[in-house]
């Protein structure tokens, strides 16, 4: 039972030194989040459904062509003796039609209608001919007259499409933050565990002593025991350091997948660097009154929102209305039916043109379509469509105006609250070294219990990693600070502007 973790053991440890190292930096991990990877891809992704969208409503409005062929035969026997049954037709057609966003649809067609027969009376008709050249105008004149839903429609889709042109810079920028966190997570996480080796090998020395004391009489095993205890408390919390480590390298390497394979080391940074940078960044802020709406891209995507908003509110109250068109069709129809004898009839295609360029054969039809809503249903879902819109962008809206005003006005008070609390972390660290180094003086000279001394090294501790934190908490807020105003003129805002 015991070989399975000992293998398990040998094979990690194995790993570990057939693993690449890899020495990351803040900068190296802004280059690998500008460069390929999946979040990016998933990103640039969501972008593109969007400009599919507004390209598919654009070639709605294109060119298009068609065209048709149908086949008849038919054995029925004519009504009247003198009418012909035309037992053999061939019908063929050929158009192009343009769809305008000005609420017209244009069509333009050819169609050829060729066919063969007889009459009971013993007329014979052969390859009868009758072409038909049309050109075709349908008119919207009340849902959208010239366009006006189809161009707020297109508007909308042409705005979504800049707005996401601008959320995707903003998610760009937010997973660079997100990198950056992780980053100085690693380096807060690998300042901790340097002061807990520290406190590890202070709690060895001091088991060591008390082992000796106790061997010349001067202390008891309760004292022995105490400090055993110590031992085993630093090594708990270098553990629970180690697993924090081990957590955030995995969070990085699932950014990053081409991390995998590799070791992760950090290389050589400089805290009290970044935190003056901080300060300085927080001072900057501290300086603009209102929130930099020059250097965030959160209030054009307001703006894009409340004029989609208002558009797409008029798209929904035409969803119950009354639907009136005007059709117009003009047709030139040349027939093919020449008789040598008034008994058999024949003709062809030429001939048909020929009867078009020789003769006025004009046709022209005209007509209006009116389409009224009825029921209650319709009216009801026209209210909950509206509402939708409403309460879709308005939350939107809002939630983007609230983080750009909370954002900054936020930031300015807390960066100088952060800063004054690390001001106090470190005094306390100082005042309490001092104390600690008497207390070990008072524990050798036996003036005080162990207890004693290791409350006040718990509370020294407690203080350190509390300077951590906080730096650590500061560099997170102005981060935060510049997923809103992205472009804020500040040294330690790298990455995309």
């Amino acid at each position: 039972m015991k070989i399975a973790p000992l293998l398990f053991c040998i094979g990690l440890m194995t790993f570990q030194i057939n693993a690449e190292e890899f020495l990351i930096t803040e900068d190296a991990l802004l280059d690998m989040a500008q460069a390929e990877n999946p979040t990016l891809a998933e990103m640039e992704a969501s972008f593109l459904a969007s400009k599919v969208q507004a390209e598919e409503l654009k070639d709605k409005f294109g060119f298009e062509a068609y065209g048709g062929y149908n086949h008849l035969e038919t054995n029925e026997r004519a009504i009247i003796s003198f009418q012909p049954v035309f037992s053999n037709i061939n019908q063929y057609t050929v158009g192009v039609k343009k769809y305008s966003k000005y609420g017209l649809v244009l069509d333009a067609n050819t169609s050829v209608d060729q066919r063969s027969g007889a009459s009971v009376a013993g007329s014979d008709y052969k390859d009868i001919h009758t072409t038909r050249m049309e050109l075709g105008l349908q008119m919207d004149l009340w849902k959208d007259f010239w366009g006006r839903t189809t161009a707020r429609q297109l508007k909308n889709v042409e705005d979504q499409k800049k707005k996401d042109e601008l959320q995707l810079s903003i998610s760009k920028k937010t997973f660079q933050i997100n990198v950056r966190k992780l980053y100085w997570a690693l380096v807060a996480n690998a300042e901790k565990i340097k002061i807990n080796k520290r406190l590890i090998a202070t709690a060895g020395r001091q088991l060591k002593d008390a082992r000796r004391r106790r061997a010349n009489s001067i202390s008891d095993s309760a004292e022995v025991s105490r400090f055993e205890s110590l031992v085993h408390q630093r090594n708990g919390q270098m553990l629970a350091l180690q697993y924090e480590k081990s957590v955030l390298e995995k969070n990085l390497k699932d950014l990053f997948p081409n991390l995998n394979s590799k070791e992760i080391k950090l290389s050589n940074y400089n805290i009290d660097k970044t935190i003056l940078e901080v300060l300085t960044c927080s001072q900057a802020i501290g300086g603009t009154t209102n929130a930099p709406l020059e250097h965030t891209s959160y209030d054009e995507v307001t703006k894009l929102l409340k004029g989609m908003q208002e558009r797409q509110y008029k798209v929904d109250q035409t969803y119950d209305d009354i639907d009136l068109k005007f059709d117009l069709k003009l047709a030139q129809v040349g027939v093919s039916s020449d008789t040598d004898n008034d008994t058999d009839f024949y003709g062809d295609f030429d001939s048909s043109l020929d009867d078009i360029r020789e003769n006025d054969r004009s046709a022209m039809s005209a007509g209006l379509m009116l389409t009224i809503p009825f029921g209650e249903k319709r009216a009801e879902t026209t209210k909950v469509k509206e509402k939708l819109t409403e309460n879709k962008f308005k939350a939107n809206i809002q939630n983007l105006e609230t983080q750009v005003v909370t954002t900054h006005s936020l930031t300015q008070n807390n960066v100088l609250i952060l800063r004054d609390l690390v001001r106090a972390q470190r005094a306390n660290s100082k005042a309490l070294n001092v104390r600690v180094r008497e207390m070990r003086k008072k524990y050798n000279q036996a003036r005080i219990p162990e207890y004693a001394l290791i409350q006040d090294q718990d509370s020294l501790l407690q203080s350190d990693l509390g300077v951590i934190d906080t730096q650590l908490q500061m560099v997170n807020t102005i981060l935060d600070y510049f997923t809103i105003f992205n472009s804020f003129p500040c040294s330690f805002n790298r990455g995309i502007k």
